[in-house]
């Protein structure tokens, strides 16, 4: 990269030191894409502002001791040492194969602490004993890089991980989501949730699941809440594709690939059903020798509200949860009672473009309840159940969306504000309904409205 050829130059001209270090070094060795590279140098500040006018590039100053310079969304961090030296720098960083430098000046890698062969070997291995007790988030970030590199995590690390995980509980919140959804993107983020409480992290970032691990054994589950929820999640992973190729598989794949935020709504969906039974343990009652959760999934967004507290997430991440914790047994009442056109719309007013992750989650939370019962061909039933209600849902909003629209209302019936919002909702129940079939019938009905 022609950026680099620039910082050697100035390192070589000025006889300044200079060094490439951490994540973007063991990416060059594993010749992988590089979006941020770290430097550090006594005379980081000066080399910032020389590189910022150099390419052009925003120069921020995020502390005193760090300087960032932004240049085709590609981040160049400049920091003074951690210690006195290049090699104590190395040795306060988290594991070896993130502790190698490259030294501009001599053109030589410094590797001090056995990066290079743990890169060899795929293996990630911490620097010291308190890498955890300076960063519990660093526990974390040991998983999602088994899961990006495909390393294994050393036996020695791993026992460091276990004795020290209450250390978590000093990260704020913000940090581990971020993590957290990292882990989210991949495809067996299953695997590495299991991991996670094999070394005690799920129960310390989600106390919830202690309990969890506790109850849930009933009529309908043959294992406790917890087991059951990642059982959940490992179905969606497996098999929501599946959907892909049914009749509305292109709106459901294009919906499950949409940005929330940072995070895509298939892995927001993944920590969604991860918790749809969260509300298990406080609705728990035994009547006459039989278990009952009945009203779990109002319980379960009282107990989101407290995790919300601890871990904070945007509305539109949050509001996916709510709905699937809402809204799962909700399918499943349907599925039982029948789905009659009144009940599917009030469902589709109350989730509104949240449906689809309603849908998708109750679908995998019954066909993962239902793997373990002899169920005599009700998954099948469930999961074409679970279909037909998403050819109305599609349906609907297909012709919806071409039969009116909010400019015909204000137009025809010379209206603003929220009365429009009313006269499109009174029209819209009887699209659904199949009172109005073309969008002449729904201007003809605007048309006698501004007549009455």
């Amino acid at each position: 990269m022609r950026y680099l050829d620039e910082i050697k130059a100035y390192s070589l001209k000025n006889n300044i030191p200079i060094y490439l270090v951490g994540g973007a070094v063991r990416d060059i060795l594993l010749q992988r894409e590089i979006s941020d590279y770290d430097f550090v140098s006594k005379y980081f500040k000066d080399v910032s502002e020389y590189f910022s006018k150099l390419v052009d590039g925003n120069l921020i100053k995020l502390h005193d001791d760090v300087y960032r310079v932004v240049v085709d969304g590609v981040v160049f961090d400049f920091t003074n040492f951690k210690g006195d030296s290049i090699e104590e720098d190395l040795k306060n960083r988290d594991f070896t194969i993130n502790a190698i430098a490259y030294d501009f000046i001599k053109d030589e890698y410094i590797d001090i602490l056995g990066g290079m062969d743990d890169l060899r070997r795929g293996i990630i291995k911490h620097t010291s004993d308190n890498i955890v007790k300076q960063d519990a988030l660093r526990i974390l970030r040991a998983y999602r890089l088994k899961g990006e590199l495909n390393f294994n995590i050393h036996d020695d690390t791993l026992r460091l991980f276990k004795r020290d995980v209450d250390y978590l509980n000093n990260i704020k919140g913000e940090r581990i989501v971020d993590e957290l959804f990292k882990i989210l993107k991949f495809k067996n983020s299953y695997d590495y949730i299991q991991m996670l409480d094999d070394i005690g992290v799920i129960d310390s970032i989600f106390p919830i699941m202690k309990e969890m691990k506790k109850i849930g054994k009933c009529k309908y589950h043959l294992v406790d809440a917890y087991t059951h929820s990642t059982l959940a999640l490992k179905f969606l992973e497996d098999r929501y594709k599946e959907l892909y190729s049914t009749k509305w598989g292109n709106k459901i794949e294009e919906y499950l690939e949409e940005q929330v935020g940072t995070s895509k709504r298939i892995e927001v969906l993944k920590l969604a059903i991860f918790l749809h039974d969260i509300g298990k343990v406080k609705a728990f009652k035994e009547i006459d020798g039989k278990i009952t959760f009945r009203g779990h999934d109002l319980t379960g967004v009282d107990e989101f509200n407290l995790i919300l507290k601890r871990l904070p997430l945007s509305n539109a991440k949050a509001s996916i949860i709510k709905s699937v914790i809402t809204g799962h047994m909700r399918i499943l009442g349907l599925f039982k009672q029948g789905a009659s056109d009144k009940a599917v719309y009030k469902l589709i007013k109350d989730y509104k473009t949240n449906l689809p992750s309603v849908l998708i989650s109750s679908l995998y939370d019954v066909l993962a309840t239902r793997s373990l019962l002899d169920e005599n061909g009700e998954s099948q039933r469930y999961f074409e159940f679970v279909l037909n209600l998403f050819d109305r849902y599609y349906t609907f909003l297909e012709k919806r969306d071409s039969f009116i629209s909010g400019d015909d209302v204000c137009k025809i019936l010379d209206i603003r504000g929220p009365k429009v919002g009313e006269v499109l909702e009174n029209i819209h129940e009887l699209i659904f309904k199949g009172k109005i079939n073309s969008r002449e019938e729904a201007i003809k009905m605007l048309r006698s409205q501004a007549k009455a």
